[in-house]
């Protein structure tokens, strides 16, 4: 009983063809699985920050007029020592 080289080469090439198409069906089972819970995930992570983007249009509006009344302060503040330096400034060139 003797066996050719080349069928038995051509047994295993296809064994080996069978054996990865095994593999990767199982393969892209598996990734679609994984897929789908991520795809979950990320839409509930999605609606619960649109859940909060009213929080953060609030906390945008404060700030915008916490720093409107901090600039009339300091601009305030900076004209009232201009008036006081150039009020000291011309009482000195009078005399």
């Amino acid at each position: 009983m003797v066996i050719d080289v080349k069928e038995f080469f051509v047994v295993i090439l296809f064994l080996a063809l069978i054996i990865l198409v095994i593999t990767a069906t199982i393969a892209m089972i598996k990734s679609i699985k994984t897929l789908n819970k991520i795809n979950l995930i990320i839409d509930n992570v999605d609606n619960k920050v649109n859940k909060l983007n009213g929080l953060f249009d609030m906390i945008d509006n404060t700030t915008d007029v916490i720093n409107s009344f901090s600039d009339r302060i300091a601009s305030s503040i900076a004209n009232g020592i201009n008036w006081l330096l150039s009020r000291k400034k011309k009482g000195d060139n009078d005399e």
